[in-house]
């Protein structure tokens, strides 16, 4: 094992794709997006004649509406794989005042780490790359047998000499998946997520099971694995918790509360379909609550863009709807400057530094 895991030009510094950059100076950050990545594995198996046209279908302007409520039956839409797309994409975020994006890919999703730095170089934002493992479904075969502590070094060295045979390291371990009921093999990445945090001080994200149950679940894990709570990012909270005392629960483990499916308001969750998903004008209801119990300093706001229909390009709102749409609307709501710039700027940068 590398013997300079913390090393002392880490500390409160953010990893990006092409090298170290100050907290202080990353900047308007979304903290949890997809610009490369790749979900086919995911794709719902068709049933009719209809849904096998739609499954193999171009995306095009007549499809968007059935996208918007089926993004998994279509196989384009789950792949963003196109650089020229992306850094495209990623422009308009940066010309909205953008600095900075958490590539949130990780193993078995199609995470690019060449890819990345080529559009970290050509936009001139910081780019953040993810680590770690996604959902047992796409696991590669076996290898949760090595046992956490094994993981955990994988995951380590990535962060300290870089990814496969390049030296792209990640600065982020995760987005590490866990279904509802999680399956064993995903506690056993969990854990070795935890170690590696320990090992590197890197900044820990996770993907929690649809349930309301998931996330606080997931804390414990990372407790009892000897992981950092209060340097934990738990996503994906718009579409699992939907009542006030599990919420709060999870707020008092320290971790970072992060809405992050802004842009995505159909009510229709295929993922999930007994969930019925909450609106942008529902999100900011809860993160209003938050700030109101004290939280304000644990909020991170971010689109999760992940499929095509999501992107401009295709019809959807991008990378930039958060500063464009939902910035404006803070702001009438009530949201003070100050607010604003700890979602989008000092909130981020405590997230992601290294510690």
């Amino acid at each position: 094992m590398n013997a300079d895991l913390t090393g002392a030009s880490r500390r409160g510094a953010v990893q990006t794709v092409v090298g170290l950059v100050p907290a202080s100076r990353l900047g308007v950050t979304l903290p949890h997006e997809h610009l490369l990545c790749d979900l086919t594995p995911f794709l719902r198996r068709p049933q009719s004649e209809d849904e096998r046209a739609f499954a193999d279908a171009p995306i095009t302007i007549d499809i968007i509406g059935r996208l918007r409520y089926h993004p998994y039956s279509n196989r384009a839409n789950l792949s963003l794989t196109d650089e020229a797309v992306a850094i495209e994409e990623a422009l308009r975020y940066k010309r909205a005042g953008g600095s900075a994006i958490v590539d949130a890919t990780s193993g078995g999703i199609g995470r690019n780490p060449a890819g990345l730095a080529r559009i970290a170089q050509a936009t001139g934002l910081h780019v953040v790359m993810g680590s770690g493992y996604y959902v047992s479904s796409v696991h590669p075969a076996q290898f949760t047998q090595s046992g956490p502590e094994r993981i955990a070094e994988e995951i380590a060295q990535e962060i300290i000499g870089g990814a496969g045979a390049t030296d792209i390291r990640p600065g982020i371990i995760g987005e590490i998946g866990l279904s509802w009921p999680p399956h064993p093999d995903e506690y056993v990445v969990l854990r070795a997520a935890a170690g590696a945090q320990r090992l590197t001080g890197a900044p820990l994200v996770v993907h929690p099971g649809r349930h309301p149950d998931a996330p606080r679940d997931a804390m414990r894990i990372v407790e009892s694995a000897g992981g950092d709570p209060t340097h934990t990012i738990m996503c994906h909270l718009c579409r699992t918790i939907h009542s006030w005392e599990p919420l709060a629960e999870l707020a008092r483990t320290g971790c970072f509360l992060e809405y992050d499916l802004f842009g995505q308001e159909t009510s229709y969750y295929q993922s999930n379909p007994a969930l019925d998903m909450v609106s942008d004008a529902q999100r900011m209801q809860w993160v209003q609550r938050l700030v109101d119990a004290g939280y304000r300093d644990r909020i991170l706001l971010s689109d999760d863009v992940a499929n095509k229909y999501q992107l401009v390009r295709y019809g959807g709102h991008g990378y930039e709807h958060i500063l464009v749409n939902i910035v404006p609307r803070l702001r009438q709501r009530g949201f003070s400057e100050d607010d604003v710039h700890a979602f989008l700027v000092d909130n981020p940068a405590g997230a992601l530094a290294f510690r």
